[in-house]
């Protein structure tokens, strides 16, 4: 009898787990424990809800108390590389997933996700090999076709990668994820018809954000939206919000009656949009709107091109007094002003992005190389941890002469009022970067190898900023170049600049 209900527990509790319900599965799976406490499966089961949580130490001990149990368990070895992969320790994730391939040649996903851990260290031709292998193993295996294209697409062949998320999709039509990367091939092509359609399926990828405020009727359309009541409301980054928060005055224009729920921190920022809607941290009142749109729904609304990105440089304004009293700290010199933003954070709230985010990240040994270029001064404009206290750590050893302004910078605004003073500001491609563009400055983006949809494909422009030059990784990590780059057009400019 303890039998047949432990296998009951265990049947809804895998039922559970395929419709992500993580909080009905982790009873189920502790009552079957109760039951019987050894079973590896069980702890498996458990390991893995941990990994889909985040909590990957959790998850290491989980399935290494599986294998203790089960040596042979080869799905177990294969979860196993899965969270050593994200705890990024992968060498040990390979050994892993080769252990899971020679205990059960036959089990696709094991070759599949040795595929992804070689793709992260940028051996894009050898995961190639593996994600063929899965799919010669299981020729329906959609997510293998998926992620085979998102390896195609960081070896520049893009056709390719679009024919095999075309072939994930024909496979399984439900297959969000596919979608998802259909759209980030599409949009950097400037393929924004159809980029913009699949964007939306951001809402039931993996790790998909909540989709907010369902209860009011999307914002489908442009027509007859004059006196509307239209809610917008922030999503994703902070620099997602200041890029695409230009589509206000758009509704506004057509005429619509805007309210715009943003983060607190960008409140202060954004408070040149007020003249075209109401600003919100939050919504009590739903009932009051006749529609309501994610942010970054709205260029899919607007049926935006590449020729019809509106632009309007700058879109943002500072604070005249917080510009003044900054201009006022400032030393009168003929120098080049440069501001300097080299590390984008880790969003917390957002795991699935750690990999990205570090990849987008520079050491500030190598940002320090600017630092002897003649005719400039530098300003570090660097906030967030732990770039804030190695900076503080370090900055004497390796660059005593920036000048470090993140004492005088609470929010936004600050930021922006201190950038209004400067002449250059140089920053990774994070929410700073977006801030310059937005005020109309000149900003340098230092732009990873797997560039974010946004900067588009083979461009050092940007058509959603004027002002905007953007340096691209020539190969995967390799900020060496991109520096050299900087460093000669920065000495050039700031030649110009001493002559005028």
């Amino acid at each position: 009898m303890g039998s047949q209900t432990e296998s009951i527990l265990l049947k809804n509790a895998v039922l559970c787990l395929e419709g992500r319900d993580f909080d009905n599965a982790l009873p189920l799976l502790h009552k079957a424990r109760g039951l019987n406490p050894d079973n590896p499966d069980i702890l498996r089961l458990l390991a893995v809800i941990a990994a889909m949580k985040f909590d990957y130490i959790d998850a290491l001990k989980g399935i290494d108390e599986c294998l203790n149990l089960a040596p042979n368990n080869g799905i177990a070895h294969s979860n196993r590389g899965n969270i050593l992969k994200e705890l990024g320790r992968h060498e040990e994730a390979l050994i892993a997933f080769d252990i899971a391939i020679e205990l059960l040649p036959a089990y696709a996903e094991a070759y599949c996700n040795k595929g992804n851990v070689l793709q992260e260290l940028y051996r894009y031709e050898d995961a190639l090999n593996w994600y063929d292998k899965a799919i010669a193993l299981q020729p329906s295996y959609a997510e293998a076709y998926s992620n085979k294209g998102n390896a195609l697409g960081l070896l520049h062949r893009h056709k390719e990668a679009m024919q095999c998320y075309d072939k994930a999709t024909a496979i399984n039509p439900e297959y969000v994820d596919a979608y998802w990367h259909k759209a980030l091939s599409q949009l950097p092509d400037g393929e924004f018809q159809s980029g913009w359609e699949n964007y939306e399926a951001r809402w039931f990828k993996s790790h998909a954000a909540k989709l907010l405020y369902s209860q009011i009727p999307r914002l489908e359309s442009l027509k007859d939206l004059s006196g509307k009541r239209i809610l917008i409301w922030s999503e994703q980054g902070f620099g997602d919000s200041i890029q695409f928060c230009r589509y206000i005055k758009l509704l506004s224009d057509q005429g619509a009656e805007v309210t715009f729920v943003v983060p607190n921190p960008l409140m202060n920022v954004l408070s040149s949009l007020k003249a075209y809607c109401i600003l919100v941290s939050t919504v009590d009142n739903q009932a009051q709107f006749d529609y309501q749109s994610p942010l970054l729904s709205l260029p899919l609304v607007f049926g935006t091109t590449l020729e019809s990105i509106p632009v309007q440089s700058p879109y943002l304004f500072s604070n005249p007094e917080n510009r003044k009293a900054f201009e006022e700290q400032f030393k009168k010199t003929q120098n080049l002003k440069v501001g300097v933003i080299w590390n984008g954070g880790f969003r917390a709230e957002h795991p699935e992005l750690w990999a990205v985010n570090k990849r987008r990240n520079i050491d500030l040994e190598q940002i320090s190389k600017l630092k002897d270029t003649p005719g400039v001064d530098f300003y570090s404009l660097q906030k967030g941890e732990p770039a804030e206290a190695q900076f503080l750590a370090r900055k004497d050893e390796l660059w005593p002469n920036i000048v470090n302004c993140a004492p005088l910078l609470n929010d936004f605004s600050d930021t922006a009022a201190l950038m209004e003073c400067l002449d250059l500001i140089i920053s990774v491609d994070t929410s700073s970067a977006h801030l310059a563009g937005a005020l109309g400055r000149s900003v340098w983006i230092l732009n990873r190898y797997d560039s974010c949809w946004r900067w588009l494909r083979g461009r050092t422009d940007s058509p959603w900023y004027p002002t905007a030059t953007i340096y691209q990784q020539t190969a995967p990590g390799d900020w060496d170049g991109v520096i050299e780059k900087v460093k000669s057009d920065l000495g050039v400019l700031a030649k110009s600049h001493l002559l005028r």
